[in-house]
């Protein structure tokens, strides 16, 4: 895959309107949808990050990249795995799934937390290169020697996809095969930058909760008695 500062920006740009649209949306008509209604603006903070990372790697100034990266897997390492099954349990009716969620989105906060909170003292854990045209971040785990990288991408993954995959709404189950599908894809046809590659696709498909949220949109305004 070939990824640069452009497709970054682009991505970026895109989902900002779409952002705008979701986000105003929840909260005219339903506030438990927020979760998923700032994913867009989240995703497109994320890839403005990874932009200025793929210029930060041509030019000598090493502290701002660091921070653009520091930025970047703040979001991949530490955000995504607590905020989308929290996101799901904000929406969840069934009490049973509730708890799953929330127990999921606590252990992806912990997890997280030793994921990103080490790389704050450790700057030379990150040692940033460029791989078949993708960013490889490379980072170190404080699991190294007691879990395989692999195992903590598949851990990783079912945090994220287990919520979207089991949520009593439509379409975020829907979402949530896309997202699982991109997830696959990564590990199969870019498990060399990972981390960047992942969080690009995902960024791109979450521009499919523009359609959940307007739906949401038309089941409110049906249930009020207003056509669509």
């Amino acid at each position: 895959m070939c990824f640069s500062a452009t497709a970054s920006f682009a991505a970026g740009a895109v989902l900002m309107p779409v952002a705008a649209y979701t986000i105003s949306t929840a909260l005219k008509m339903d506030k438990r949808y927020l979760g998923f209604a700032v994913f867009p603006l989240f995703f497109g903070l994320q890839q403005f990050l990874e932009g200025g990372i793929w210029i930060g790697l041509d030019q000598p100034e090493t502290a701002r990249l660091h921070l653009y990266a520091l930025g970047f897997l703040f979001f991949a390492y530490f955000l995504w795995p607590f905020l989308v099954p929290f996101a799901a349990y904000l929406i969840e009716p069934r009490e049973d799934r509730r708890r799953v969620f929330l127990g999921l989105s606590v252990f992806g906060l912990l997890l997280g937390l030793s994921l990103f909170a080490p790389l704050l003292f450790n700057p030379d854990w990150i040692p940033l290169r460029i791989v078949n045209h993708s960013i490889d971040y490379n980072s170190r785990l404080i699991w190294e020697g007691i879990l395989p990288y692999a195992v903590i991408r598949v851990v990783y993954a079912g945090i994220v996809c287990v919520p979207l995959l089991l949520s009593s709404e439509k379409h975020i189950r829907i979402f949530g095969v896309i997202i699982t599908l991109s997830v696959i894809a990564g590990f199969v046809f870019a498990h060399y930058a990972f981390t960047s590659v992942w969080c690009f696709m995902a960024a791109i498909v979450s521009t499919y909760l523009l359609f959940a949220l307007r739906s949401l949109g038309r089941r409110r305004l049906q249930v009020r008695g207003h056509p669509v």
